[in-house]
C-alpha cells in the first residue's frame, strides 16, 4: 500500500503544479493571468466606454438602482468568451428575476480593437436566446479604449494577456456580480452557473450584500500556439490531466501486478498442502 500512495502524491503533485511550457520557449507570460476576487471593491463607475448603438456611455448610467452582472471578454473570440455569455444567459432564463426590470448586464470586451457592430451582433444573441419580452433595454454591449478596459479589468481582478503571435487574449472564465452602488459582490467561475447561486448573489447585491471569497477553478480562454510550441491555458489543464489519468492507470496496474506475482500459496508451503 506503501507504492500505491506514493504514486497517488506523486500524481496529485503533478496535477497540482502550475502549467508551464510542453516545449522549448521557456516561461509562459499566460500564466499569469488570474481572475482575484475583489470583494467590496469599487468598480470605478466614471469610466467611459461606447455602447452597442456606438453612443458614448459611462458605467454609472448602469448603476444606482439594480445590481449588476458583469462580464469581460471579447466578441470575437475563438474559445470560451462565447460560451460564457452562453451559459450566463442559461442561467438567467431559470431564474424568476428579469433583465432590465430587476438586475442589468453588462458585457466588457477586452479587445480595444473591437467595433459597435461586433457588440450590437454579440447583443442580439443574447437577446434572442434570453427570449423574453420587455427585457431589450438591460442588455448592455460595451467597447473601449485599452486604458478604461484595463481599469476596468483590474478593478474586478480580471488579469489577461494579449499574445501578438496568435492574435488572442487569454483570460478566465467567469462572470461578477455587483451592488447597484457599483461594490464586487459575488464572484462565479466557468462556463455554467448554478441558476440558484446565481439568484441568490442577484438578491444579496441588490441588499448590497458582499459574499464570501469562492474556491477558484479557473477555465482558461487559450490553446495550443504551433509557432511556440506551447500548450497554454485550457489546452494545458486537458493536457496535464489526461498525463495524469495515464500515470494513474500504469501506477494502478503495476501495483495489482505486484500483488499477484507473490502467488496464492504461503510461503514455504506447496500449493495443495493442508495445514
Amino acid at each position: 500500500m506503501a507504492f500505491f500512495r506514493n504514486i497517488c502524491l506523486i500524481l496529485l503533485l503533478l496535477l497540482l503544479t502550475p502549467g508551464v511550457g510542453l516545449a522549448q520557449g521557456g516561461g509562459n507570460p499566460a500564466d499569469s493571468v488570474a481572475f482575484d476576487q475583489k470583494l467590496g471593491d469599487q468598480i470605478p463607475l466614471d469610466l467611459a466606454f461606447i455602447d452597442a448603438e456606438g453612443q458614448a456611455v459611462t458605467l454609472g448610467q448602469y448603476f444606482a438602482e439594480q445590481p449588476v452582472v458583469l462580464i469581460m471578454g471579447y466578441y470575437e473570440c475563438p474559445m470560451l468568451c462565447s460560451l460564457v455569455r452562453e451559459g450566463a444567459v442559461q442561467a438567467l432564463q431559470q431564474v424568476r428575476l428579469n433583465v432590465g426590470q430587476d438586475f442589468q448586464v453588462i458585457n466588457v470586451s477586452i479587445d480595444p480593437l473591437e467595433t459597435p457592430m461586433a457588440a450590437a451582433n454579440a447583443r442580439n444573441i443574447a437577446i434572442s436566446r434570453y427570449n423574453r419580452p420587455d427585457t431589450d433595454d438591460g442588455w448592455h454591449f460595451l467597447t473601449g479604449s485599452q486604458d478604461n478596459i484595463a481599469q476596468l479589468a483590474d478593478a474586478i481582478g480580471f488579469q489577461y494577456y494579449y499574445d501578438e503571435t496568435i492574435d488572442q487574449y487569454a483570460h478566465a472564465a467567469g462572470i461578477v456580480v455587483a451592488t447597484p452602488q457599483g461594490e464586487l459582490s459575488h464572484y462565479f467561475y466557468g462556463i455554467e452557473f448554478n441558476p440558484s447561486d446565481l439568484r441568490l448573489g442577484l438578491v444579496e447585491a441588490s441588499n448590497r450584500t458582499i459574499g464570501t471569497p469562492v474556491d477558484q477553478l479557473l477555465l482558461l480562454c487559450y490553446h495550443y500556439n504551433p509557432i511556440t510550441g506551447q500548450y497554454t491555458g485550457l489546452v494545458m489543464m486537458i493536457v496535464r490531466a489526461a498525463g495524469v489519468l495515464t500515470m494513474l492507470f500504469i501506477g494502478l496496474l503495476i501495483f495489482f501486478l505486484s500483488r499477484g506475482s507473490g502467488g496464492s500459496g504461503r510461503p514455504g508451503t506447496p500449493i495443495g498442502a493442508t495445514g
